[in-house]
């Protein structure tokens, strides 16, 4: 049996044998699977799209992060940390390369059953990030929440699983036969836990953490579990505040907060109304016209102005200035900012003069 397993008989019950060589073959597909999906984004950031760890490419997984932004959850501070990572593009573009090697040795470790538990660790620990950063994204499957929660849920029961028999530890516990009575090797690598007093309620706080965060994350991002559904993924929406003139300018500030991130919004109008009437106009051709330095953006994702409208993606914050007509006769009062998206939707904000 020990030739087979890599366990000695004085350490390790005949039945625990039993059970950790068929759990290394029973979660063998789960392992397989989930090596592969954090094996495959390095390959595809570093190789296949090399463009998307280049700042300077369109593919830049940096616009990526910036779209996580808007409705991140601020538990343990990530939205700070987003937000303070886009406001500094390099140290950005450093973290994220940082970020792809981490999940490749994560990937590498599962694949490999080398620190098995301390890779499915890792392996929880990043979905659980991505779902508290990005779980309201997806504009018809909700896919980073299901990703970050099946993602949390895989990593733990690799965990409590181990890669038994089909792993580089077992190889080194063979080599090295001090190892199979590490009480830390047992607890990163794949030795045998399940003597341990602890071990039963260990899993069953884990297996309800899991559920925790699937069904909180799913409330607090969808209103998945009770109340009104709400998808921030499919319904865009510009947040418009900070309006106010100046200098014979409007200016305000503009955040696109939702809405798909592979779609823009396009504003080809603005209407400045008092009292239900509209003011003034800029219509498409004035807002064309208008040079870049009426666009101050705050983050990575961009508004700019090109031949058709003003458009903005997913994640975008911008100071706009438009100027007003000197022979406009503005009386003192309140004021509505009314931006069109071509779709027909309005996006307003009030102010007073």
């Amino acid at each position: 049996m020990e030739s087979v397993s890599g366990y000695s008989s004085k350490s390790v019950s005949s039945s625990n044998m039993d059970i950790l060589q068929l759990l290394a073959f029973v979660v063998l597909p789960v392992r397989l699977v989930y090596a592969w999906m954090y094996i495959s984004a390095p390959l595809r950031r570093v190789v296949l799209a090399s463009g998307k760890l280049d700042p300077n490419s369109p593919l830049w997984v940096g616009h990526k992060f910036n779209s996580f932004l808007p409705h991140a959850s601020n538990i343990l501070w990530l939205h700070d940390f987003v937000r303070y990572l886009v406001l500094h593009p390099d140290l950005l573009a450093s973290f994220l390369w940082v970020f792809t090697i981490i999940e490749f040795l994560t990937g590498l470790g599962i694949a490999l059953g080398l620190l098995s538990r301390l890779s499915a660790i890792g392996g929880a620990l990043l979905p659980l990030g991505m779902l508290l950063g990005a779980g309201w994204q997806g504009a018809t499957c909700l896919d980073e929440w299901q990703i970050g929660s099946t993602g949390v849920a895989m990593g733990l029961t690799l965990f409590f699983a181990g890669s038994g028999v089909l792993s580089v530890d077992c190889l080194l516990m063979n080599k090295y036969p001090k190892l199979k009575e590490s009480g830390w090797f047992k607890w990163l690598g794949s030795g045998p836990i399940f003597d341990n007093p602890a071990f039963n309620k260990m899993a069953i706080v884990s297996a309800l953490f899991a559920l925790f965060v699937t069904m909180g994350t799913n409330q607090y991002f969808q209103g998945g579990v009770w109340g009104k559904l709400h998808n921030f993924g499919k319904v865009l929406d510009v947040k418009v505040s900070n309006a106010h003139i100046q200098n014979g300018n409007l200016v305000f500030e503009a955040y696109r907060i939702s809405g798909s991130s592979a779609a823009m919004a396009w504003i080809p109008r603005i209407d400045l109304t008092k009292d239900g009437k509209v003011v003034y106009t800029w219509d498409q051709k004035a807002i064309t016209s208008l040079p870049p330095s009426s666009v101050k953006n705050i983050y990575i994702n961009k508004a700019k102005i090109n031949q058709y409208a003003l458009g903005m993606r997913l994640g975008a914050k911008a100071i706009i200035t438009l100027p007003l007509p000197q022979n406009l006769n503005l009386t003192h009062g309140q004021y509505t900012l009314v931006l069109h998206e071509i779709g027909g939707q309005k996006f307003s904000t009030t102010f007073t003069y």
